[in-house]
């Protein structure tokens, strides 16, 4: 499963998932994410989950734009149809929102965070494989 998150200023702010087949973006209250900005068409984008045809189990997520007035821009490049992939930053009119692709290996593991000798300072580590 992925997710968007809403970026501000850099800060993350709301976490919206991707879990349904097509996920409509747009101005429009009817839409799964809707945006209250001028420069968002009514029905903006759409991102479509589609079973990947290199591995079996695993989907791969595509944005298209809906021939929006304002077009819509992933990583500052204008994009009408774009296979997301993890940290990709998408721009629908004033709004930028991250795309984070989630293993279920990453959910089910928990860090351990460790303190340093430095106030303050924490760190984690990594299992080896």
């Amino acid at each position: 499963m992925a997710i968007l998150i809403q970026i501000t200023d850099g800060i993350a702010g709301l976490r919206f998932s991707l879990d349904q087949a097509r996920t409509n973006i747009g101005r429009d209250p009817e839409n799964e994410i809707s945006i209250d900005d001028e420069l968002v068409s009514k029905t903006h984008a759409i991102i479509e989950a589609v079973p990947s045809t290199e591995i079996a189990g695993q989907v791969e997520y595509y944005l298209h734009d809906q021939d929006s007035t304002n077009k819509t821009f992933v990583n500052d490049e204008q994009v009408s149809l774009r296979k997301l992939r993890h940290e990709d930053i998408i721009r629908i009119g004033m709004n930028n929102f991250q795309f984070i692709e989630q293993s279920t290996t990453d959910l089910e593991e928990t860090a351990k965070l460790h303190k340093s000798w430095i106030p303050g300072v924490f760190y984690t580590t990594k299992k080896k494989k």
